[in-house]
């Protein structure tokens, strides 16, 4: 390794653990911000901490049970150790949850391509077509809704 890329790597790790301090107090002043708490498990996910990062999200899981956004939080932990099983189970609850959390069908089809259930994987990565409908005069257009 040579030493600009050491002092970089350095200089990365005291960044993150700036926001993390940053983020620890922000919860010390409103513990019940789910959004502060998924930051967290973000952080500590980037760092490779991962029970930290997963005690994060139950966190958040735990003070809004019913937002998609944190099962697939969840989910990409899970994917990220190498629980696909557990993974799949995750983002298939933020489907339940948001038929058009687009991100949950995206990763519920990576997952299942790890678990080399390529047919399902190709499924859940069509249904994306029904949730985002692309227009050329308008860019992106999410939440089209045909799922």
């Amino acid at each position: 390794m040579t030493e600009n890329s050491k002092k970089l790597n350095d200089d990365n790790l005291e960044k993150f653990n700036k926001i993390i301090l940053t983020l620890k107090d922000s919860l010390k002043i409103s513990p019940k911000n789910y959004n502060l708490h998924i930051s967290l498990g973000n952080e500590y996910l980037k760092l490779r901490r991962f029970e930290l990062a997963f005690q994060s999200y139950l966190s958040a899981y735990d003070l809004e049970p019913k937002n998609a956004d944190i099962s697939v939080c969840i989910g990409c932990f899970h994917r990220e150790v190498g629980n696909y099983n557990d993974a799949a189970s995750a983002l298939l609850n933020a489907i339940k949850l948001d038929k058009n959390c687009v991100k949950a069908y995206v990763d519920l089809s990576d997952v299942y391509f790890n678990l080399g259930q390529h047919k399902d994987g190709l499924e859940y990565l069509y249904k994306v077509d029904g949730v985002i409908q692309f227009d050329i005069e308008n860019g992106l257009s999410v939440s089209k809704g045909n799922i």
